[in-house]
């Protein structure tokens, strides 16, 4: 048996030795592939700002998966939203190419950090940093300026389809299919088309809307029947325990709101307010008496704000507050809020409770520009503060709140009830 065994401890050394080399070969092979993908990447990612695709040995929907890729990661870093816009030219006369004239003038009207690339022959694609409700404007003056740049196209001949990101999908393929739906619906009448913008929420209030509509065709000249219809609208805006915009309505008015102070050049102050110990009440004193918690805090933020202030209920126990005010009178309004709610008491039958908030203020034009900047600021000053135990008001300061580690995207058109 002694003369077996140093052969077979030889055969195992070199049975260990074969496969080590072919994890080896196997790691080697990953890693290799891996570099070569990325430079590829970096390759299509320069050529494409030129070359057209079949010059790069690449396929047009190979480019645009690569840039939307850029533009999805950029985004979700940053917090920001952004438009990918499939522009379609009709004119027999023009082909839509990385040299070509439509190309030109697309890359002329717009953005430095805007993307043009190609879809196909006849469409070109603009993928642009921009919130929902700026995506039709721009696009209307691209549009514009290519009849302007292109000698014999008209801008009838220009259909524009588009998505936005994160509102429309979080991933490049369903931001694409969502365009090109788009771009189907388009019409002489409405040559840019963006779908609306719907949570589950707000598909069950249009069902409720359109049915009110229908019973108040049929009951035009019946009073009653009218002043449900207007009952009807009313709760389908507003929330039905707090009185104030339900969460799928939020966004709606808020994003139409601050689109106002925009176009008048008013400034304004989005107020995101946490209600702090509500889980606990809750919890030892029930759910009816935390909704009446919920009611009180409400009815202080309708008594102290003025009548164009607008209040919305965000999350489960917490509330936005969109305010035309300089960031001079930010503080103000942040402490009379924080001191009103901190101060009252909250009757529920017959026990009477005290809340305490955190509420975070970011300001219109210095702390973003648009009701989704604005949003993702405040949220920081809440997250910042409820990490250290702040039951306060405070303000988006840079230096301080962008500390805060980066969560999950969030948007305020993606709250539910």
């Amino acid at each position: 048996m002694q003369l077996f065994t140093p052969t077979i401890a030889a055969q195992l050394d070199l049975i260990s030795s074969l496969v080590g080399i072919v994890a080896a070969i196997a790691i080697s092979f990953i890693i290799i592939t891996l570099v070569a993908s990325y430079y590829r990447f970096q390759t299509i990612v320069e050529q494409a700002e030129t070359s057209s695709p079949e010059e790069m040995g690449a396929s047009p929907g190979d480019v645009l998966r690569v840039h939307l890729a850029r533009y999805l990661a950029s985004c979700a870093r940053s917090g920001t939203s952004f438009t990918i816009a499939l522009i379609r030219v009709s004119n027999p006369d023009f082909t839509v190419r990385m040299d070509s004239e439509i190309i030109e003038g697309l890359n002329h009207a717009a953005r430095r950090d805007d993307i043009t690339c190609i879809l196909n022959e006849k469409t070109a694609v603009l993928l642009a940093e921009s919130e929902p409700e700026d995506g039709v404007t721009i696009l209307s003056r691209i549009v514009q300026s290519l009849e302007n740049s292109c000698a014999g196209l008209s801008k009838d001949e220009i259909r524009v389809g588009m998505a936005s990101y994160p509102s429309h999908g979080l991933s490049g393929k369903d931001l694409t299919q969502i365009a090109l739906e788009g771009l189907e619906r388009t019409s002489l009448e409405e040559p840019l088309f963006m779908a609306e913008i719907l949570d589950d929420d707000d598909e069950e209030d249009d069902e409720e809307l359109e049915e009110s509509v229908d019973d108040s065709a049929e009951e035009q000249d019946d009073e009653e029947g009218s002043r449900g219809w207007k009952d009807r609208r009313k709760n389908s805006i507003l929330d039905e325990l707090t009185g104030v915009l339900k969460p799928s309505a939020v966004s709606l008015y808020m994003q139409r709101a601050m689109s106002d102070l925009r176009r008048k050049k008013q400034n304004a102050a989005l107020f995101c307010i946490g209600l702090n110990n509500m889980e606990h009440i809750a919890r030892f004193h029930g759910q009816d008496t935390a909704d009446d918690v919920l009611v009180g805090v409400s009815k202080i933020l309708q008594g102290n704000l003025r009548a164009d202030d607008l209040i919305g209920r965000h999350e489960k126990y917490a509330f936005l507050v969109l305010v035309e005010c300089s960031l001079e009178e930010v503080e103000i309004i942040g402490r009379r809020i924080t001191a009103c709610i901190q101060q009252s008491e909250y009757k529920s039958g017959s026990k009477k409770l005290k809340t305490t908030t955190t509420l975070g203020v970011a300001t219109y034009p210095e702390h973003g520009r648009n009701l989704h900047h604005l949003y993702l600021a405040g949220q920081k000053v809440l997250d910042h503060s409820r990490a250290n135990d702040i039951r306060a008001y405070a303000v988006y300061d840079p230096k301080i709140h962008d500390k805060v580690p980066t969560k999950p995207i969030r948007s305020i058109k993606s709250v539910h009830d």
